[in-house]
């Protein structure tokens, strides 16, 4: 059974910074360290959100490993750390083979927020710990119905690499819906740069 995730949220004070390369560093560092969850940082406000699990990290600790970049870090005393709400949910999978639902499971457990996904066998489905602040119940089950056990692959497959011929679908409106695997990105910036010039060009209507 999953356990009650504890997770707070946190405002530093970051100076130094001169660009968005300090941004993607701090970002990257910080947000690979144990118990840290989430982390983003402002530029603009010199400042930097985290959110992380209190038993492993504090904002002190945050604070010191931001310091030990090279940057100049604080804990504002106007700034406490709140408790950051969590949310596990049942997801049904009917339908899936044991290998398409561990597809699934990876698939959910690399988006941003989810915390813990466990498989949940007498109800054949998946249960899925999160946080509502950085992901939806809504994103969660679009992933999973937009996964038909014909699309997952698993670990090691080939076709996780480049394109599968397979998931091209088309769909009432004369459109195509294309789903390729994409290696590399590090952080949302990413993903946002990915949308913005992907989503640009002639033709495309949507880009997630």
């Amino acid at each position: 059974m999953t356990q009650k995730v504890n997770l707070s949220s946190v405002s530093l004070r970051v100076e130094g910074m001169t660009c968005g390369s300090c941004v993607q560093s701090i970002e990257q560092r910080i947000g690979s360290l144990h118990g840290v969850i989430h982390i983003k940082v402002s530029l603009e406000q010199m400042s930097a959100t985290v959110i992380f699990d209190p038993t492993q990290q504090s904002p002190e600790s945050l604070s010191e490993a931001i310091e030990d970049m090279g940057f100049e870090s604080s804990v504002p005393e106007s700034s406490t750390a709140t408790p950051v709400s969590t949310d596990t949910q049942l997801i049904p999978t009917s339908g899936f083979t044991p290998a398409s639902q561990q597809g699934v499971l990876k698939k959910l457990s690399q988006i941003q927020g989810v915390l813990d996904v466990q498989e949940s066998l007498p109800s054949r489905g998946l249960t899925v710990t999160f946080v509502p602040s950085l992901t939806s119940m809504q994103l969660l089950r679009e992933v999973v119905a937009g996964a038909s056990p014909q699309e997952i692959q698993t670990p090691g497959s080939p076709a996780q690499k480049g394109l599968n011929l397979s998931q091209l679908d088309t769909v009432c409106s004369g459109a195509a819906v294309l789903k390729f695997s994409i290696e590399g990105m590090t952080c949302h910036s990413c993903t946002t740069t990915i949308e913005g010039k992907i989503g640009k060009l002639k033709g495309i209507k949507k880009i997630k």
